[in-house]
C-alpha cells in the first residue's frame, strides 16, 4: 500500500511539474516554437511615424485585428510584427503553431496569412 502511494505522489508531483513549466513557456512566449527573429530585426531602424489617418485605418483592420487575438495567447504582437516571412513562411509559421495547438478555421487561417504576408497593407 505504501508503494502505490509513493507513486502515486510521484505522479502528481510530475504532473504538477510539467503544468507549472508549461504555463511559464507559454508565458513567456520564447522558446523552441517562436517564429525565429530575423537578423535585420536587431538593427533596424524605428518605423517612421505613420500620419493620423493610416494609423487609424490600421487599428481598426479587421485582419488586423484577428491577427492580434490569434497570435497574443503566446506571443509578445512585437515579435509578430518584427518577423520578416514571405507567403510560404507564413504558412509552415501557422501550421506549426496549429500542431502547438493553434485552433483556427480554414476562412481566418487564409485572412491571417494573407495579412502577415503583406497582402492587406501591413
Amino acid at each position: 500500500m505504501v508503494y502505490v502511494s509513493r507513486i502515486r505522489t510521484v505522479l502528481l508531483m510530475s504532473l504538477a511539474a510539467a503544468l507549472v513549466l508549461g504555463a511559464v513557456g507559454c508565458a513567456e512566449g520564447g522558446g523552441e516554437n517562436a517564429a525565429p527573429e530575423s537578423p535585420e530585426t536587431e538593427e533596424s531602424p524605428a518605423p517612421e511615424e505613420e500620419d493620423d489617418a493610416d494609423s487609424e485605418s490600421m487599428d481598426t483592420n479587421p485582419d488586423r485585428t484577428l491577427v492580434e487575438s490569434t497570435c497574443s495567447g503566446c506571443h509578445d504582437l512585437a515579435q509578430v510584427w518584427a518577423a520578416e516571412y514571405d507567403r510560404a513562411g507564413w504558412e509552415a509559421v501557422v501550421t506549426r503553431m496549429e500542431s502547438n495547438g493553434l485552433e483556427i478555421s480554414d476562412d481566418d487561417r487564409a485572412r491571417v496569412i494573407e495579412y502577415l504576408a503583406g497582402g492587406s497593407g501591413s
